[in-house]
């Protein structure tokens, strides 16, 4: 138990200070695209924890044993198999939830995240290590997919997860390209508040260094 808490200790940073989306900049894409509502942020935060969670163990642990040319394969081969679990948690919430969320779920399986982490990272990790990272990972992503959603159809629609509360304010924040725009000022935000708690720090180290 108390080595899972260290695991999950190191990799809490993939909520916030390593962001998957904000930070290293993973997915944006499919998210600036298809995460306009608050409904389509939960079908994509299912659809990537199904996928990395359990893609980065198996990696921690099969996956360090195949052949290096069939290692893609197995990764993506698995990821896309992820969506039809994803396909019926979602509809657990609303019936058309995965509907509604286009092509963004199976693009999200498709994507090089799952295969690049598995690789480059889980296949060197304990399975503990790995599992947390991917827990983590889901987080992150998850935190910046709902927020990003609920801002776009509250300024897009005057709703909330399809409820109409208030007058439309910004109808063009429903398109892509406001997608990355809202993306990128959170970014900035996350790097703004990693600054500011570096410098005291520094500075208190600075003072020490200098008694």
């Amino acid at each position: 138990m108390s080595k899972m808490k260290a695991y999950f200790k190191e990799s809490l940073g993939y909520i916030f200070f390593k962001n998957p989306v904000l930070v290293l900049g993973l997915v944006i894409g499919q998210l600036a695209a298809g995460d306009n509502n608050l409904r389509n942020a939960a079908a994509l935060s299912v659809t990537y924890f199904l996928i990395i969670v359990p893609v980065l163990f198996l990696a921690s642990t099969v996956g360090k044993k195949l052949p290096d040319w069939l290692k893609p394969v197995f990764y993506a081969a698995f990821s896309a198999a992820m969506l039809l679990p994803s396909y019926f948690i979602s509809g657990s919430f609303s019936a058309t939830i995965f509907d509604s969320a286009g092509i963004y779920p199976a693009l999200l399986a498709v994507s090089t995240v799952p295969i690049v982490f598995a690789e480059k990272i889980a296949e060197k990790q304990t399975p503990g290590k790995a599992f947390a990272n991917g827990i983590c990972l889901a987080v992150g992503f998850a935190v910046t997919a709902i927020i990003l959603g609920a801002a776009r159809e509250i300024l897009a629609n005057g709703s909330l997860w399809g409820i109409k509360f208030a007058e439309i304010l910004f109808p063009a924040a429903d398109l892509p390209f406001w997608g990355f725009i809202f993306l990128g000022f959170m970014a900035a935000a996350v790097n703004f508040i990693k600054e500011f708690i570096k410098k005291p720090e520094e500075t208190s180290a600075g003072e020490e260094e200098k008694a």
